[in-house]
């Protein structure tokens, strides 16, 4: 399924662009009066952005761009970035086309059923009926206009994006681009509310992970109990055993005996050397001494976000080394947005890079991954959901993490 936005003066042109560029088997989705941007835009007339499909039998996947995922992922499908670009009108005479990136594959099902009923709309408008109904409108088969139906449409998916916590400015900004997005000709089709939120969150995330290269030495913080140890055993055990990678692992947490005892067992089965640092030097010394492994991974003691002399420690190890590390904030994602904020501030003296989120099994409200992304500008690179060592762990991607993030949302039918 290829979509694609055009700009035109009227609908005879945007027709006429849509024909010669897609064929005559294309149909339009939705259309909308824009104006063109910049200091001049207001005083230059209004011009017309239709969005339109078509339906192509096979769809070649396309692989990972740019630096996401940043993880290595057993078995993991291509990934295909799909977010919306903004159209940018040129208030040249001329046409302007605007390309909409396509959808990931398994959205071509629900995408081709939508054809037939779009297929009327389009047909209307080549016979010579350009009219548009207005936004916040649904046309029914009689063609009768039931504003009402959209306002409750638009209402109850903000209702749900409410329900998992997402914040009410983000989602303020969703249901906005789902008005825009979604003719009221087709609020009868969730699955096409569903596409419009998840490639908003693609665009709303995508710069975050743009900046996501991996690094050789990679050191998990965060507050206590949020699973560090376990989530770093899990990471540790994809690169040993699933990907053959020469690791080793350091601890510089000697205040729980325990938590050595846990990490000496992983590090046994996955025949890594496992070393204990207890000074910023020690730290450094154990690095030198690994130079040869691709990988480093380094545990740390939990810190008390509200404890600013504790995190400050851990800049102390970080500043000795010799070349940049990773440092991952993990969180567990039924931890309140209060002390989150109090987290992600805290923490950032030890300038954290990328975000980890644990437990997303013990709670349905997975909104908070959102708003970190938003909040913190760094993108989580993974999500764990259960303490089985070397399972349960996921590498998230803009397209990944906005199917789970609308994963069971569905309004009432």
């Amino acid at each position: 399924m290829r979509i694609k936005r055009y700009l035109a003066r009227d609908m005879s042109e945007a027709v006429g662009l849509i024909k010669a560029d897609l064929g005559p088997d294309a149909v339009i989705i939705s259309s909308r009066k824009v104006r063109s941007k910049g200091l001049f835009g207001f005083f230059r007339p209004r011009r017309l952005e239709v969005t339109a499909a078509l339906d192509e039998k096979e769809t070649v996947p396309l692989g990972p761009k740019g630096d996401y995922p940043p993880w290595p992922e057993p078995g993991a499908a291509a990934v295909v970035r799909t977010a919306h670009e903004s159209a940018v009108p040129t208030g040249g005479s001329g046409p302007t086309i605007v390309p909409v990136p396509e959808p990931v594959s398994e959205l071509h099902r629900e995408l081709t059923e939508i054809k037939g009923m779009l297929s009327r709309f389009s047909s209307g408008v080549q016979a010579g009926h350009p009219e548009v109904p207005a936004r916040g409108t649904r046309v029914s088969g009689s063609g009768q206009r039931v504003g009402e139906d959209g306002e409750a449409f638009y209402g109850e998916w903000q209702r749900l994006l409410e329900e998992v916590e997402i914040l009410p400015d983000l989602t303020t900004h969703l249901i906005a681009e789902l008005r825009r997005q979604v003719d009221p000709l087709h609020i009868q089709r969730n699955d096409l509310a569903r596409i419009c939120l998840q490639n908003e969150i693609v665009r709303l995330v995508e710069p975050a992970y743009a900046q996501a290269a991996q690094k050789r030495i990679m050191a998990f913080v965060g507050p206590t109990g949020v699973g560090k140890t376990t989530t770093l055993a899990k990471m540790a055990a994809q690169y040993t055993l699933f990907h053959g990678k020469s690791c080793a692992i350091i601890t510089i947490d000697t205040y729980r005996i325990g938590a050595v005892e846990q990490l000496n067992i992983y590090a046994e089965i996955m025949g890594v050397p496992l070393e204990i640092a207890m000074s910023p030097q020690d730290f450094a010394k154990a690095v030198q001494r690994h130079q040869n492994k691709e990988f480093i991974f380094v545990d740390t003691a939990g810190r008390p976000a509200r404890n600013s002399e504790k995190v400050a420690e851990l800049h102390s190890y970080f500043a000795v080394l010799d070349e940049p590390a990773d440092v991952i904030l993990v969180l567990s994602s039924n931890t309140k947005h209060r002390d989150l904020l109090r987290a992600v501030r805290h923490f950032g003296k030890v300038n954290y890079s990328k975000l980890i989120f644990t437990k997303v099994d013990e709670t349905d409200t997975l909104g908070c991954i959102l708003n970190m992304i938003c909040h913190t500008g760094m993108p989580v690179i993974q999500i764990t959901d259960g303490q089985n060592v070397p399972d349960d762990i996921q590498n998230m991607y803009p397209k990944k993490l906005a199917k789970l993030l609308t994963k069971g949302v569905e309004p009432d039918a």
